[in-house]
């Protein structure tokens, strides 16, 4: 048994939240066909690693500009075609700015790339691959992710590790957030969970929740609150 793919690890709220995305959207995406999901009840883990990975790498694509009818098209044609499972947490895609790619190496040949919904070949010019915030294992598909709605601290996720759950080093995100709300200062919380009081901070950011839109007349100053 493989972590990355045998195990749903998160729920849709939890991956939603880990990747900074309405849960609408992921709900579209996953009934798009662009990403693999098991079946489950709600607020049951049906998602798993390789499934965390994919919604990343989408909402990286779609941020590059390609259409979620490209995308799921590709992943479709991979799942299908090649029994590629988890297409989009694979190392061997590129893009061109509107399609997916997948790498082919012909013998005596350099490797190329091919357009995945109709095969087409012989792409020149640059190619976009891959996110920075993949971590590669030996067989081409994902082995860690880096959450980039944290910023200016590392935070990542690796199956083999405490289940999948988001961490700093050996510090669980989560056992951070709970002690923020115990109403913690972000000096004893670092100073518990060696760290400094900036990466306390950067942990908390992604969880707060902007004070609800009010009225002029009645603005007041609110405390933000941890979702």
């Amino acid at each position: 048994m493989d972590p990355r793919f045998d195990l749903p690890l998160y729920t849709r709220a939890e991956v939603a939240l880990q990747l900074g995305l309405p849960a609408t959207t992921l709900g579209d995406w996953l009934r798009s066909g662009a990403l693999e999901a098991g079946s489950g009840g709600r607020g049951e883990p049906t998602i798993t690693f390789a499934g965390l990975v994919e919604t990343h790498m989408l909402r990286h694509l779609r941020r590059t500009g390609l259409s979620l009818q490209a995308i799921g098209e590709a992943a479709v044609a991979l799942r299908s075609r090649a029994g590629r499972h988890y297409p989009l947490a694979w190392s061997g895609l590129a893009h061109d700015g509107r399609d997916l790619l997948v790498e082919i190496a012909a013998e005596g040949r350099e490797a190329g790339w091919e357009r995945i919904r109709d095969s087409q070949g012989g792409f020149p010019g640059v190619l976009r691959r891959g996110s920075a915030a993949i971590g590669w294992a030996d067989d081409g598909y994902a082995g860690t992710l880096r959450l980039v709605i944290y910023h200016d601290i590392d935070v990542i996720v690796d199956p083999s590790r405490s289940y999948g759950r988001p961490m700093v080093d050996d510090v669980h995100v989560e056992d951070v957030i709970d002690e923020v709300r115990t109403g913690a200062s972000y000096r004893e919380i670092a100073a518990k969970f060696h760290l400094e009081d900036f990466e306390v901070e950067a942990l908390v950011r992604p969880h707060i929740r902007p004070p609800a839109f009010r009225k002029a007349r009645h603005l007041q100053t609110q405390p933000d609150s941890l979702l």
